[in-house]
């Protein structure tokens, strides 16, 4: 084919996926850019879209009583110390955690009015005070995520995970795991010298687009 339809039709029609952040000390915008993300986040995601049964051996009886576990069911962010160890695919948690969870998170989901845009943002709020003085290097995003411990090729895999008779959720093992890290050491942000005097934000987001 023509290289530039070729080209055309790459950017007309190949879909996104996007992971950004922004960081607030207060009510100032510190620094944004792009996430990076673990194995953990990408292997969830495609097990959702693959999935074709949760809950085989739950009776029919009670199948009104299910409900399905997502990424979100369990949450939170951590801040971190370290500015040198660039981010890898199999980081499980943050090199040099600070162990504080945030003073209140939530979620909000978006979509564009012509349905080529779905975004969501995770809003993550340390208090001043919460955290103590020193410097943060790195932040990271915890999720309810898989522990990609299956084989390549799955072939019509079917992970269902079941706590009781009524919980399922459509990916393998799930365990809070860290998703999503943002790191100094990555040029993602200039290493904050926290002063604990103002409040630390992070707003992350998840964009597809196409």
């Amino acid at each position: 084919m023509n290289p530039k339809i070729d080209e055309r039709i790459k950017e007309e029609y190949e879909a996104k996926i996007e992971g950004k952040f922004k960081i607030y000390l207060g009510d100032e915008l510190y620094a944004k850019g792009k996430n990076k993300w673990t194995r953990y986040f990408a292997s969830s995601i495609i097990e959702f879209v693959i999935t074709a049964s949760v809950c085989s051996s739950c009776s029919t009886n009670n199948y009104y009583n299910l409900y399905t576990r997502g990424l979100s069911y369990s949450y939170t962010a951590r801040a971190g110390n370290d500015t040198s160890t660039p981010t890898s695919p199999d980081m499980s948690d943050l090199v040099s955690k600070i162990d504080i969870a945030p003073d209140t998170q939530n979620r909000v989901l978006f979509k564009s009015a012509g349905y080529s845009e779905y975004l969501s943002r995770h809003k993550f709020q340390w208090n001043p005070g919460t955290i103590p003085a020193q410097t943060i290097g790195e932040l990271g995003v915890y999720l309810y995520l898989t522990n990609d411990g299956w084989s390549s090729p799955a072939e019509n895999p079917s992970f269902g995970y079941v706590s009781d008779p009524y919980d399922t959720m459509p990916i393998s093992n799930p365990a809070l795991r860290l998703g999503a890290r943002i790191s100094s050491a990555d040029d993602d942000f200039y290493p904050i010298n926290y002063t604990s005097e103002e409040a630390l934000i992070l707003e992350w987001y998840v964009t597809i687009r196409f």
